[in-house]
């Protein structure tokens, strides 16, 4: 496959350089000399369908969808060729992965919101003169009432983008080329390397604002990627949230269609991760929001803050302090969001804290089984199936909970009792199936303890 994408070319991306908030130029890159790769969309769509059909899927081009209605055997969609002829398909199960358009996600209904409005001005730079002063690398810039970054295309082409709020920086009747030149001049890092490009005709304006949806799932229905919910650009993860959202719709569609008994649960679980996905990346965007505010000082900044700040009430505290690492860490990575094997456990930050705390300072690690963990069933992602298996509850944690990011929380609190040293009980759970980092293992043990699941005792 990566002979296919190299067939339409490629330009590999070794890192971000970021001027954000006012303060220096830094240069950030992926961990152990990784790199990502820009690719164009329409050459990796290619490769996507290809992959598809030869996967066994058929898939019909040229046509767009035009109107759905419920049958007593599903949905019945009808679509439209630019031609004008017209097909129609039943099938028990949709997915709309329609993006922005929404094609039947506005039917379960979007949630705008309604305290920002982002608006991206959109061109393409073309090198004239000198070496590439950044080659392979995109970069980021904050400025007092905007962001802008620009990401190579190919060798000799960049993509250029300025993120604005009309309701700020008023546009009146300026072209979008001289809208986006007006915003570039107002940056110093991108503003630096223009000299040495051009700006292409063909500029373009799009709406960015953020939204979520009041429901992912409906019977017959399920919401993938942007036709759920866009996540702030800030976060640089709205491609891998789109894949990952994608596949999970698969999952869900298979796994009803295998077995109907679990439709329930299926759907339950895709609403979920959804919901709490979306939520945990707009509170990711918090400190970078903050940051720009204590710079810049202006309401694009403190609006966004505020947003992000109410958003965070949605997830769990400790979540909601790891944010994605872009634009300060891993270029383009970030944290995960949230465990796709469902069943989250959230604890108040500050319970987690003291359980870490005691568990730091003690001289060895003694803790035994809650008196109140019961174990109630909650659909969980096993391979490409969502099953029922039993998960954690407790009275501090009334909600079931199986996983705490990529650990395995009843595992660990049958593993816990029986050693004597967080190294011990990391060996020992690293020993016993998956394998997970130390420091992960450790706040997962302190969020078991927190939501009582794991009782320290007297010397621990």
């Amino acid at each position: 496959m990566l002979g296919r994408v190299e067939s339409f070319g490629f330009v590999a991306n070794v890192g971000n350089r970021v001027r954000w908030a006012g303060g220096p130029v830094r240069t950030e890159t992926f961990a152990r000399g990784a790199h990502g790769f820009h690719v164009d969309r329409t050459g990796l769509e290619e490769v996507l369908d290809e992959a598809v059909r030869s996967a066994g899927a058929e898939v019909i081009a040229g046509y767009s969808a035009r109107s759905a209605s419920p049958t007593d055997d599903g949905w019945r969609v009808r679509c439209l060729s630019a031609a004008g002829s017209s097909r129609t398909f039943i099938a028990p199960h949709v997915i709309d992965a329609t993006g922005r358009h929404g094609f039947l996600a506005r039917r379960l209904g979007r949630e705008p919101d309604r305290h920002t409005t982002t608006l991206a001005l959109v061109g393409r730079w073309a090198r004239v003169e000198g070496p590439e002063a950044h080659p392979g690398r995109t970069l980021v810039e904050s400025y007092e009432d905007g962001w802008a970054w620009s990401v190579p295309i190919n060798r000799h082409t960049r993509c250029v983008t300025a993120m604005i709020d009309p309701r700020h920086t008023p546009l009146g009747r300026s072209t979008v080329d001289e809208a986006l030149r007006a915003e570039l001049r107002k940056t110093s890092l991108l503003e630096e390397t223009a000299h040495a490009w051009r700006l292409l005709p063909g500029t373009w304006a799009c709406p960015s604002s953020l939204y979520t949806s009041r429901r992912y799932v409906e019977d017959g229905i399920v919401l993938a990627g942007d036709a759920g919910a866009f996540v702030d650009p800030l976060s640089s993860e709205g491609v891998k949230k789109a894949f990952g959202s994608g596949r999970l719709a698969g999952i869900v569609a298979l796994t009803t269609l295998e077995n109907p008994s679990m439709t329930g649960a299926a759907l339950s679980f895709h609403e979920g991760h959804e919901r709490k996905t979306a939520a945990e990346y707009r509170a990711a965007s918090a400190r970078f929001f903050e940051e720009a505010t204590a710079a810049h000082g202006h309401p694009f900044w403190s609006e966004r803050a505020r947003a992000a700040h109410a958003a965070a009430e949605q997830v769990e505290p400790d979540t909601a302090a790891s944010p994605p690492s872009w634009p300060h860490g891993k270029p383009g990575l970030g944290s995960d969001p949230g465990p796709l094997p469902g069943g989250g456990c959230d604890v108040p930050e500050p319970a987690v804290r003291r359980a870490h705390e005691r568990i730091r300072v003690a001289p060895a690690l003694h803790v035994h089984r809650g008196p109140t963990v019961r174990l109630a069933s909650a659909p969980t992602l096993r391979g490409r199936r969502i099953v029922l298996e039993p998960s954690l509850t407790s009275d501090a944690h009334p909600g079931p909970a199986r996983f705490h990011r990529s650990v395995d929380l009843r595992r660990l609190v049958e593993l816990a009792p029986d050693v004597h040293s967080v190294p011990e009980l990391w060996e020992s759970y690293n020993r016993s199936g998956p394998p997970v980092d130390l420091p992960e293992l450790l706040t997962a043990l302190s969020v078991a303890c927190a939501a009582g699941f794991l009782v320290i005792t007297e010397g621990c």
